[in-house]
């Protein structure tokens, strides 16, 4: 299996792209993630709700946005039907290790997850003459 692909904040802090300036070319248009992931969809029953509730609340802040809705939403339906069930069914224990995995909720996965820093805001901005 091939090693995973380095987040690209990291490859710019290891000086990567200095030493070759080519690879940050083929990152140029790599999206940025924006917007908060928000509340549970409505669709999902309270358990799942519920799941999804504690799957954000236990991912770091800064890692979830908008695009990860599709992905929690599959987590929590997954974590829900785990805890619903008396004995853990292998294929659904592998499936909920894949979706911590893929929100580096593992220990060995906090390391390879890019977290988007707060943008400080200025208090002194609104006293600020326009230009």
């Amino acid at each position: 299996m091939s090693r995973p692909r380095k987040p690209t904040n990291v490859l710019a802090l290891t000086g990567a792209f200095k030493k070759d300036p080519q690879r940050a070319a083929g990152r140029e248009s790599e999206p940025v993630p924006v917007g908060n992931i928000g509340d549970p969809p409505e669709h999902l029953t309270a358990q799942e709700r519920q799941c999804w509730l504690e799957l954000v609340s236990l991912s770091h802040e800064g890692v979830l946005c908008r695009a990860d809705r599709l992905f929690v939403e599959y987590g929590a339906r997954v974590f829900a039907q785990i805890r619903m069930t008396a004995g853990i069914d292998a294929k659904m224990g592998i499936r909920l290790e894949q979706v911590l995995t893929k929100l580096g909720m593992t220990p060995a996965d906090r390391s390879k997850v890019s977290a988007l820093k707060p943008t400080p805001v200025n208090p002194f901005a609104k006293f600020k003459k326009a230009d």
